[in-house]
């Protein structure tokens, strides 16, 4: 069942893969913003998808993310999602990565519950 306060964390080391470098978003070798964010939809999505039915899941909607500080290859950093609105099927998450206790990027996530199979026969239908 899902609930307002509900949290979820992972730990994820930073690699070369995960660079703005390597990522295309910039030209340094630090985390890039477009896998913190997808760290933060991982920590999201992980948190609910065990209280959904089978058959349901949810999908991102909208992110609103500052990235305030470097984070350089070999640090760890951990992932925090919390939920913070439950509206029907649209879910609402405050997300946060934190390196040593200094926050690297913090904002909100938002998803929405969805019947995978419906949502695979509504796309195949869309011309």
């Amino acid at each position: 069942m899902l609930e307002v306060g509900m949290k979820y964390e992972i730990d994820r080391a930073v690699t070369e893969n995960d660079t703005a470098a390597k990522a295309a978003s910039g030209s340094v070798e630090v985390l890039a913003t477009p896998v913190m964010i997808a760290w933060m939809e991982e920590a999201s999505l992980k948190l609910v998808q065990k209280e959904l039915e089978e058959g349901l899941t949810t999908v991102g909607t909208e992110v609103n993310i500052k990235h305030l500080k470097g984070t350089l290859v070999g640090k760890t950093v951990k992932v925090l999602s919390v939920l913070k609105e439950i509206d029907r099927k649209r879910l609402v998450f405050d997300v946060e990565v934190i390196e040593d206790g200094i926050v690297v990027g913090n904002g909100t996530h938002t998803r929405f519950i969805i019947d995978t199979a419906k949502f695979y026969e509504k796309l195949k239908n869309t011309k």
